[in-house]
């Protein structure tokens, strides 16, 4: 029984699977030579950290934006004489401070 499927196997090689075989080892080495020439996590690094000062940027624009709108809601708030004032500046001065931080620290973390 073994060397009938001994038999079996090496006619199913000898036909249909050495193409296939030979296709997926030229296609392994090809990734791997591939992967040993360039380092995908180097080049990716290089790429996000040319967008480092645009991000920081728009960064400091969104909180710019969130600052203006939280003191229009603050005075809106004051003039209506909602009881909620304070709330409303602790959490724009939070958005902006976090915003703030967050693109301070941003450059900390591709160095």
């Amino acid at each position: 029984m073994f060397k009938k499927a001994l038999k079996q196997a090496k006619a199913w090689l000898s036909s249909a699977a050495k193409p296939l075989i030979m296709l997926l080892a030229g296609l392994f080495g090809y990734a791997a030579n591939a992967f040993a020439a360039a380092d995908p996590f180097a080049s990716a690094t290089g790429e996000i950290k040319g967008y480092q000062s645009s991000v920081q940027s728009l960064l400091y624009a969104i909180a710019a934006i969130i600052a203006l709108v939280g003191a229009f809601n603050v005075f809106h708030k004051l003039i209506n004489g909602d009881q909620d004032v304070k709330k409303t500046i602790m959490m724009t001065l939070g958005g902006c401070i976090a915003l703030i931080a967050l693109s301070t620290a941003l450059p900390a973390f591709f160095e």
